[in-house]
This record gives structure tokens, C-alpha cells and sequence, in this order.
């Protein structure tokens, strides 16, 4: 029987107990607890395959997210959550237990307070949120939770949103610690700093238009301290019965800050072209990372995965740059005896340096997400990534996820 037969045998076993709960009545307004209880749970199986190493990786690990989220009192909202990451095979090479042997799979067994924030709901068109929070800003190409990986990644700090000069949408935050998915047992799993980001949005007859900004400065990476501002537009126009153009444009200019020893101003472009149906989507986008030789555009607070392939086999921008042209799609098709549809995604790249001269490799990718019942979700994805670049090895990467959400 195969390690991934066994992995799912096992997620099958995890999971019956549970599936008498999928559709748990919710408890009666009056005598149940006031406010709302937040629950959910990720089971997942990854495999790795990568050269260079002599065996493969493999992991089945659980994410579970206990929290409490209470009704709005005085205008204040309190929020407290706590995250649990397990792992049922421990066949990798994890940040606190490297083993030369396996490729790595970012996911460490930890317990920690996920999410402990207030939120000041009584500002007339602006809410203030402190403490212990998931900030996504816009896409999270630049500011994100990683909610990819078991562990997400939180920050510290305190958040302000206001619609007051209305139609424009202001978002500013200082954050003064970033939580990591590395977990904070990691020597790098927790950055200390001072950050500052702040956007400014709004529609416009041509779609979102956001200019932004990110001050990063970090006591214990300042290597990652930097200075970045930048602007995006997204947007789409219907044609025809059912058809609409899509398009995304950005620009970003990156420079350094803070106590970073380096010297570099560096760009970031995005172009995007597609079409979108009434249950389908498709676009080809062009990115580019500059490398000036010594130094990479970075994006070291992003949501990382996805970004640059599923694969993450390219991940911090090296120096001569990434340049990366794609083309991805999804389509949603109904199932018998679901009631939401499947969900089909793929995506196809070609990865160069910036100046677009050398190639780093090519992969493709393709997911199915399956709904049931109300609360319960199955994923299978699979990334392949093919290099012929020193710096890069051929690697195929394999999940099966479970997700329940209460």
C-alpha cells in the first residue's frame, strides 16, 4: 500500500467522527453563548519530489482554529483565536527539524494565539482594530496572511480602514511584530520592527484604482527593510450577452529603508489581459521583479504561495531578478448531488530572469475544488516545475486538503 493510500485511509479516519457534526444546528439566539464561536480545520497531504535530494518528502498534518469572536458592545468588538498544527507524518524537512535528506515543507507542529485583537466599531465610517490581526492588503502581493500554509501569518499592531471621504476606501497600519508561518520557536519566525503601510482606493470608470505604500523596517531582518510605493488598476467591461474584457496594471519602485546595509531602487510591473464568461475566467500576465545584480525587488510580508507558480520553487527574488509570463483560467461545473459547483483552476508559466535573457524554468499547475454538504471542502492540487538553471531543481508537489468551516 502506498504512503499516500495510507495518508488517505488515515484523513478518511480523522474525518468520520467529524462528519456527524458537518451540519451542526446553530444554537438559539437566547440561550446560546452571545457572539459568534469560530472553528475550523485543515487536513492536509502534501508530497514533494524534488532533485537533488535522496528521499522524498511527505507530510499529513491538521490545522485547527479555536476562537470567539463577541457581539458588538459600546462599539467595541473583541476577537481571540488560538491555532494548533499537528502532523500525523512527519516525513520532511520541517524549519525546526531540517533533514538533508528530504525536500522542505514549511510546516511546523505548533500551538499559539492566532488572532487576539479589539475593534472599535462606533467610529462613524472608520473602524480601528488593535492587537493580534490578519491584514491582507488588496491581492497580499505585498501584505498578507499566507494562508496557504498550516500556520498563518499574523501581525501585531493596529489597523485603521475609513470610508469617510467617500468614494474613497483609506487603510493604514503600523505593525510592530510579524508572526510567521515559521513559528516562533524559528529564529526568523518572528520579526520585530516597525512598519508602516497605508492605501488609498477607489472605483473609477476604468476599474480599482489603489495607490499604496510600505515602510519596512525590521530590527532582527533589516537585510528585508525597504521602501515601496507603488499603484494598481483592475477592472473589467462587459460586451456581448455574457462576455467581459478584464485587466489588471501595476507599478511599484522599491528602494532601501531603514537599517538595511544594501543600496538599490529597484521595479516591480504587472500586465494582465483576459476574458471572463458567467462561470469561466482566463488571462495572461506578465510580471517582473527587478534584479539590478545584487539585489531583488522583494515582497517579504506577502502571501507568498501562488504567486510565482504553486510549486514555491522560486520564492525570494533572486539578484538577477524574475520575469515570469502565464496564463491561467478556472472554470465552475456543476456536479450531481452538489449544490455548489466544481471548481477547476490551471496555470501554465515560463520563468526568466528580468532582463528576460536567461530562462529559470517552466511549470504547470492544476486544482479541483470539490464543496459538499455545507461546510466541508476537498482540494486536489499538483504543481510540476522544470528547470535547467543551477540555482533551480526539478520538483513535482502533490495535495490533498480537507476543510471544514463552522
Amino acid at each position: 500500500m502506498s504512503r499516500l493510500t495510507t495518508s488517505l485511509l488515515a484523513l478518511a479516519a480523522c474525518l468520520a467522527p467529524a462528519a456527524a457534526l458537518a451540519e451542526p444546528a446553530p444554537p438559539p439566539a437566547d440561550d446560546g453563548l452571545p457572539g459568534k464561536i469560530l472553528l475550523e480545520s485543515r487536513l492536509r497531504h502534501e508530497s514533494v519530489e524534488q532533485d537533488g535530494y535522496g528521499l522524498d518528502a511527505e507530510a499529513l498534518t491538521v490545522r485547527t482554529r479555536f476562537g470567539w469572536e463577541s457581539p458588538e458592545v459600546s462599539g467595541l468588538q473583541v476577537l481571540v483565536e488560538v491555532e494548533n498544527v499537528a502532523a500525523v507524518i512527519d516525513d520532511y524537512s520541517s524549519p525546526l527539524h531540517p533533514d538533508p535528506l528530504r525536500p522542505a515543507i514549511a510546516d511546523e507542529e505548533i500551538t499559539e494565539l492566532n488572532r487576539a485583537q479589539v475593534a472599535l466599531t462606533g467610529l462613524k465610517d472608520t473602524e480601528v482594530v488593535l492587537g493580534r490581526q490578519r491584514i491582507v492588503l488588496g491581492n497580499g502581493r505585498f501584505l498578507g496572511n499566507s494562508a496557504w500554509r498550516q500556520n498563518e501569518q499574523t501581525f501585531d499592531g493596529v489597523r485603521a480602514v475609513s470610508t469617510a471621504l467617500k468614494p474613497v476606501t483609506l487603510t493604514y497600519a503600523w505593525i510592530g511584530r510579524v508572526n510567521r508561518p515559521l513559528g516562533r520557536d524559528h529564529p526568523q519566525g518572528v520579526w520585530k520592527g516597525d512598519v508602516h503601510v497605508g492605501q488609498a482606493e477607489s472605483d473609477t470608470p476604468i476599474g480599482q484604482a489603489s495607490l499604496y505604500g510600505l515602510l519596512i523596517d525590521l530590527d532582527n531582518a533589516p537585510a528585508q527593510s525597504s521602501a515601496t510605493v507603488g499603484a494598481r488598476l483592475a477592472g473589467a467591461r462587459a460586451f456581448g450577452d455574457s462576455l467581459s474584457l478584464t485587466w489588471e496594471l501595476e507599478y511599484a519602485r522599491q528602494s532601501d529603508y531603514g537599517d538595511n546595509p544594501g543600496a538599490f531602487d529597484l521595479d516591480y510591473r504587472l500586465a494582465s489581459a483576459g476574458m471572463k464568461g458567467g462561470r469561466w475566467s482566463a488571462a495572461l500576465v506578465y510580471e517582473r521583479l527587478e534584479g539590478d545584480g545584487t539585489y531583488g525587488f522583494q515582497t517579504p510580508l506577502a502571501s507568498g504561495h501562488g504567486v510565482q507558480g504553486w510549486s514555491d520553487v522560486i520564492g525570494a527574488t533572486p539578484a538577477f531578478g524574475v520575469q515570469d509570463v502565464f496564463v491561467r483560467g478556472q472554470v465552475q461545473l456543476d456536479a450531481p448531488g452538489l449544490e455548489k459547483p466544481v471548481t477547476l483552476k490551471a496555470e501554465a508559466h515560463d520563468f526568466h530572469d528580468s532582463d528576460g535573457e536567461v530562462r529559470l524554468g517552466r511549470e504547470l499547475d492544476a486544482a479541483v475544488v470539490v464543496p459538499f454538504q455545507k461546510r466541508w471542502s476537498v482540494e486536489l492540487k499538483g504543481a510540476r516545475f522544470e528547470s535547467e538553471h543551477p540555482m533551480y531543481r526539478d520538483t513535482v508537489k502533490g495535495w490533498v486538503s480537507v476543510e471544514f468551516r463552522y
